[in-house]
């Protein structure tokens, strides 16, 4: 099946488009605004590509297909989630699985960095969430619990 992809840039961007062909059903897009990269799930991928030539920068496969992603602020690595319950943290240069959590009863459907990128949440079926830091917390919560009182063993906290 071939699907048309069509792009606009944002008008701070330019108004460009470029329409492409594409076999890619795509499950998530996610533009933040302080990065000019769009992360784009598809199948087990997360691709990167370039918001100003809409050109692909990197794609990257993991092990089960995969609804949502988010790049960290600085650009080094990723979080996603998909059917298969887990949390993967990804270097975008190489490529490798960083950390995986199983913290989810079900497939995570989103998962999303805070902006200052200390923390990631991600959502699943039955009203589960879970947050997780990706460097030291210094005076962060999540809900009404205190990160830096986790042990070294528990470092998320999970509601619901």
């Amino acid at each position: 099946q071939s699907v048309i992809s069509k792009w606009y840039q944002c008008e701070k961007y330019g108004r460009n488009s470029k329409t492409q062909p594409s076999i890619k059903l795509y499950n998530s897009m996610v533009l933040k605004d302080d990065v000019k990269v769009v992360t784009v799930t598809y199948g087990n991928n997360v691709a990167l590509y370039d918001v100003t030539t809409f050109d692909l920068l990197r794609t990257h496969s993991l092990p089960c297909v995969v609804n949502s992603a988010s790049l960290h602020i600085d650009q080094r690595y990723f979080v996603c989630g998909g059917e298969d319950l887990y949390v993967y943290k990804v270097s975008i240069e190489t490529g490798r699985v960083l950390e995986s959590y199983k913290k989810h009863f079900g497939p995570v459907h989103c998962i999303r960095y805070s902006p200052d990128g200390e923390l990631y949440a991600s959502g699943s079926e039955m009203a589960r969430s879970v947050c997780g830091r990706t460097v030291s917390v210094k005076h962060t919560a999540c809900g009404s619990a205190d990160l830096n009182n986790c042990s070294p063993s528990n470092h998320d906290f999970v509601m619901g």
